[in-house]
């Protein structure tokens, strides 16, 4: 459900009579993804993606938490029977450590059970509730359920190519820390189902908090050439899933029109070196474009250009008359979101994929 302006990962209610101990539950995204597929040549093509999530881990009256809430992929949107207390919505007794579960996760978790490190640690978990690898937070300064709560920002990157994942926290509004809190190599080809879909999984025991996500931001490479099962989308695309809890939900296709530009907000890009070194260092040195060109070519960002519209900004399509070519611009304000590293995720995606049907990434207007 969604309270407090949050979604509730395990159940919450007003009802004084009922009970939040004891509890599981998932949110996950109706919509499934292909995650790796064969790619003709006898081998295999993984998908990247990067998400972000802000998540409050909420001590009911300031009581003692449990148990925990994980960022999942899963094979169906099916909650496990009796997932409460340590199984934290991902398993049960009977299907943990089982790889026919098809279950990856980052967990956080405010229990030590007696194969945890601690009470305050982040796990990576595959096919099972007891972690691959795990990391105590206390020695990065973070708690995940503070007393009095506190929003907290998560960052979960993974490298198809060079089978990497990497995961960073840190309080909301605090900078992404340089160095990733945990970072693990795996091949999702052999660990999830072809096709899966990611969302959320928390639960609760004997003691029990409120499970809260109140944004979370999505970018997936889309492999397969056939269409997605879910409103006829065209899956040889990169797709955005923007989710702002009390707003609606954003899907933006960057569609085909041969080159993909974006602009960035000319005070805010100027005045951010980071921001514009970031952008400088991606592989290949984009072209740098000048703001009149990028004008011209979308008629002054003419509505009647609009492709469409996402987390970050609206795409114009263009035509720079020079060279002839049919650009997307992708026009960024960074009023539209708390921050840049998904922006620039985003980015580092598109600008290393090369695929017939997805448009590359050209350049960049840096400032006038």
């Amino acid at each position: 459900m969604i309270s407090n302006d949050a979604l509730q990962i395990t159940p919450d209610s007003s009802n004084r009579n009922f009970s939040l101990a004891n509890r599981s539950g998932r949110v996950l995204l109706n919509k499934s993804f292909i995650l790796w597929e064969d790619d003709g040549a006898g081998g295999v093509r993984v998908a990247s993606f990067n998400s972000s999530f802000v998540i409050n881990i909420f001590r009911v009256d300031n009581s003692t938490p449990g148990e925990g809430l994980a960022f999942l992929i899963a094979p169906d949107l099916a909650l496990p029977e009796n997932s409460d207390g340590q199984y934290l919505g991902l398993t049960n007794s009977t299907t943990d450590r089982n790889p026919e579960n098809g279950i990856v996760a980052i967990e956080l978790d405010t229990v030590k059970q007696e194969f945890d490190p601690d009470g305050n640690h982040m796990g990576l978990n595959i096919h099972s509730v007891i972690s691959l690898k795990t990391v105590s937070l206390d020695d990065l300064g973070i708690e995940i359920a503070p007393v009095g709560a506190r929003n907290h920002m998560v960052w979960v990157h993974y490298d198809g190519n060079s089978k990497k994942m990497e995961v960073y926290m840190a309080e909301e509004g605090k900078a992404k820390p340089a160095t990733p809190a945990l970072a693990a190599e795996l091949n999702l080809k052999d660990l999830v189902r072809e096709k899966s879909y990611f969302g959320f999984a928390a639960s609760t025991g004997r003691n029990f908090q409120l499970n809260c996500v109140l944004r979370w931001n999505l970018t997936v490479e889309m492999l397969s050439d056939d269409s997605v099962e879910n409103g006829g989308i065209d899956n040889k695309k990169l797709i955005k899933i923007c989710v702002g809890i009390g707003v609606a939900l954003f899907s933006l296709l960057l569609i085909g029109v041969g080159t993909w530009l974006y602009y960035l907000h000319k005070k805010k890009a100027a005045s951010d070196p980071n921001l514009l070194g970031a952008l400088k260092s991606l592989p290949g040195t984009p072209r740098e474009f000048p703001f009149k060109d990028l004008k011209k070519a979308t008629n002054n960002f003419d509505e009647r250009h609009k492709l469409g519209q996402g987390g970050f900004g609206v795409v114009y399509k263009g035509l720079l008359t020079k060279e002839n070519i049919q650009i997307a611009v992708k026009k960024f304000s960074r009023d539209n979101i708390k921050g840049q590293d998904d922006f620039l995720s985003e980015l580092t995606i598109i600008n290393r994929l090369r695929h017939k049907h997805l448009v590359r990434l050209l350049g960049k207007f840096p400032s006038l």
